[in-house]
């Protein structure tokens, strides 16, 4: 008991008797050089942004821009609505409510068409395809 008594005291004594320590050195006065980074964004894409390459549900369609589709077609049953889409260059995706695509994702599906919910710089903005009607002959 009493080495425990004289062990706490010597620590106390200790720690009264240290001397405060220097402020860390800015960047500019640390003897280390460090490099300053800044990104001028000038057309390209943002590094932070994800790349939009992961799987969703069962089709890869993250990457996909709602302005370079065609809707196709829908089908529906008791499982809900899929939407049938074809990109510019002629590539067909399905898509089903709540698929991630660029910048957004795939709100609702109805027998009409199919709605995006699009956000850029934190506002959403909703994006409609419509099928349309072909002109008989």
């Amino acid at each position: 008991m009493l080495s425990h008594v004289v062990g706490s005291l010597l620590c106390i004594v200790v720690l009264l008797s240290q001397q405060p320590t220097e402020p860390a050195p800015t960047p500019e006065e640390s003897p280390i050089p460090v490099e300053k980074w800044t990104y001028r964004q000038a057309g390209r894409r943002d590094p932070f942004e994800p790349l939009g390459l992961e799987l969703s549900g069962s089709s890869m369609v993250s990457h996909l821009n709602v302005e370079n589709l065609t809707l196709i077609g829908i089908l529906w049953g008791d499982r809900g609505h899929i939407g049938l889409v074809k990109d510019g260059v002629g590539r067909g995706y399905i898509l089903r409510p709540g698929d991630r695509v660029a910048s957004g994702k795939v709100g609702r599906i109805d027998n009409q068409g199919v709605t995006f919910e699009i956000t850029h710089a934190g506002v959403v903005t909703k994006y409609e395809l419509r099928l349309q009607k072909e002109e008989r002959r």
